[in-house]
Parts: C-alpha cells; structure tokens; sequence
C-alpha cells in the first residue's frame, strides 16, 4: 500500500468518524427532540386532562346549584301554596265564627225596616245596639252611604242610601230600599 492510499485511508477514516459524528450528534439531536416533543406532549396532555376535569367539575357545580336552585323553588311554592291553604282556612274559620256571632242579628228580608233590622244595623257600623233610629244611627248610615252626616234623615240621605244600595233613587225610602238595605245587613253579617 502506497502513501497515496495510506492518506486515501487516513481521509475515508476521518470521513467515516466525521459522518459518524454527524449522525451520533444527528441521533443526539433527534432524540432531544423526541424528548422536548414528547415532554410538550405529556404537558398539553395534562393541561386537556386538567381542561376537561374542570369543565366537567364546572358542569356538577352548575347542576348542583341549579338542582339547590329548583328545590328551593319549588319548596318556596309548597310553602306559598300551604300558607295560602292555611289562610283560606283561617278565613274560613273567621267567617263561620263572624257568622256564628251575628246569628242573633240575622235579618228577614222583608223591606220592614224596624227594631230589629235597625240593631243589625247599629251591630255593623258600631252604633249603640238599642233599635232606635236616633241621631247616632242616622250619621253612621250617612257617613257610609256619602251623605252629610247631620243626624237628619230627609230626602238626600234616603237618595245617597239607594245610591250606595244599587236600587231606584227617588228619595223615598220604602220597602224597595229596605229590602236592599236588610240583604246588604245579612251579607256584612256573614249571611
């Protein structure tokens, strides 16, 4: 073997440990990357898991409150609908107890406006209870019905009296009005 091929040996040596460099440092660098590749991966694979385990805790916190929201809703209506019950019964109870207590002043609806029709009258609008259709009496009915309270019972009361009563309004107070007056007592009294 000559020079020339000693130093064509000595050139593909070098060659060769160069081109083995290159690809020792080729594969030093590809697994580096596989490494950073796989490194990113793991890290966004996580950052997805970490994603999706907080929409979905998200999601059952939302559905939590919204389960808490729609019970408290509804327990809201049931004590609405009971307290409700509870005061129509009470109004019940109320009513038959008023209609219970104003038994005795319970009217025959007949148009004949006498002592009793007169009491029941006095019971409602707080009057002394003595049958009599004095003053006192007189300014309650005109103070209910709109009229000048004077005491006096004349034609203007009569006519604010049918007035307020829905009847015909011609100042005469008779047994149209009386009658009217006597279904207007028994529906104050419960009746």
């Amino acid at each position: 073997m000559g020079l020339f091929d000693k130093f064509k040996n000595k050139e593909e040596k070098a060659k060769e440990a160069v081109e083995a460099k290159a690809a020792e440092a080729k594969a030093a660098a590809e697994a580096e990357a596989a490494k950073v590749k796989a490194a990113a991966e793991a890290k966004a694979a996580d950052a997805k898991a970490r994603e999706e385990a907080f929409l979905k805790r998200n999601a059952e916190v939302k559905a939590a409150q919204q389960e808490k929201i729609a019970a408290e809703k509804a327990a809201e209506e049931a004590a609405k609908a009971e307290a409700a019950k509870a005061k129509a019964e009470e109004e019940k109870k109320v009513a038959e107890a008023k209609k219970e207590a104003n038994k005795a002043f319970k009217l025959a609806v007949d148009g004949d406006f006498g002592p009793k029709s007169i009491k029941a009258v006095q019971h409602i609008l707080g009057c002394k209870e003595d049958g009599i259709c004095g003053t006192e009496t007189i300014k309650a009915i005109q103070k209910l019905v709109g009229a000048e309270a004077d005491g006096v019972w004349g034609t203007q009361t009569s006519k604010a009296l049918q007035k307020f009563l829905g009847v015909t309004v011609d100042g005469v107070a008779g047994p149209e009005t009386f009658k009217a007056f006597q279904k207007w007592a028994n529906k104050e009294l419960g009746f």
